[in-house]
């Protein structure tokens, strides 16, 4: 009896701590996000991207994908959130093509999005505001990164 009471715990456990990284990734699955901060080591860069948007996905059965947008430019990444949604990774998926006939704006948002990609620890996250930090990105290694998004 012992056994199956264990049992059952621990597997109410893991599927609570799915459903927490299913549910955070609900929230941006499918959305457009507006990037209302981003500072490295409490600088902002010159160009901020303008949204970020995550492609309606099954977090399950594929890579979510998503867009660093920045005015006309894109960039593509693949996201996830991990530990039950406390930890969020966004890797840049783009490639120099992505960039063709797009000039130095286009490859300028291309590497913004790949010195940033990198394992996030979430802050905050509600149905309209997600507030990242990372000390551990790409290109920014060691230095804080804080990422505050807002739902459009």
């Amino acid at each position: 009896m012992k056994t199956k009471l264990i049992l059952f715990v621990i597997g109410l456990g893991l599927f609570a701590g799915c459903n927490k990284t299913k549910q955070a990734s609900k929230r941006l699955s499918g959305e457009t996000w507006k990037v209302v901060e981003l500072t490295v080591a409490g600088v902002a860069p010159a160009e901020l991207p303008t949204t970020l948007v995550f492609h309606d996905c099954d977090i399950y059965a594929e890579s979510c994908k998503g867009e660093w947008n920045r005015d006309a430019h894109h960039a593509h990444f693949v996201w996830q959130f991990r530990d039950k949604g406390k930890t969020f990774e966004l890797s840049n998926q783009s490639s120099a093509e992505d960039a063709h006939g797009g000039g130095h704006e286009a490859e300028e948002n291309i590497a913004q999005c790949a010195e940033l990609s990198g394992v996030y620890t979430v802050k905050e996250q509600s149905k309209k505001a997600l507030w990242l930090e990372s000390m551990n990105t790409i290109g920014y290694a060691g230095q804080k990164v804080v990422f505050k998004l807002e739902k459009q």
